[in-house]
């Protein structure tokens, strides 16, 4: 599985880093900021974002972030 994670400058994004390295998961953080590019390319509107595998696109919000796990074994 690749995992990108797409942040912002601004964005709460630690929680997610977290969850990741608990879960054994390996993931490439990218800065939005840094990479408008990948923004056009996945419509990315929010960050935190989770892209898996290149055609899964998972906002991340306060409601979401502790179920990360069944986010991405979720069909």
């Amino acid at each position: 599985m690749k995992i990108l994670l797409l942040t912002s400058k601004t964005c709460h994004f630690i929680d997610v880093k977290k969850e990741l390295n608990v879960l054994g998961l390996s993931y490439e953080r990218f800065d939005v900021e840094d990479h408008p590019e990948l923004v056009w390319r996945f419509s990315v509107r929010h960050c935190p974002t989770l892209i898996v595998d290149e055609h899964r696109v998972i906002p991340i919000d306060e409601n979401n972030a502790a179920q990360l796990r069944q986010l991405l074994t979720a069909d």
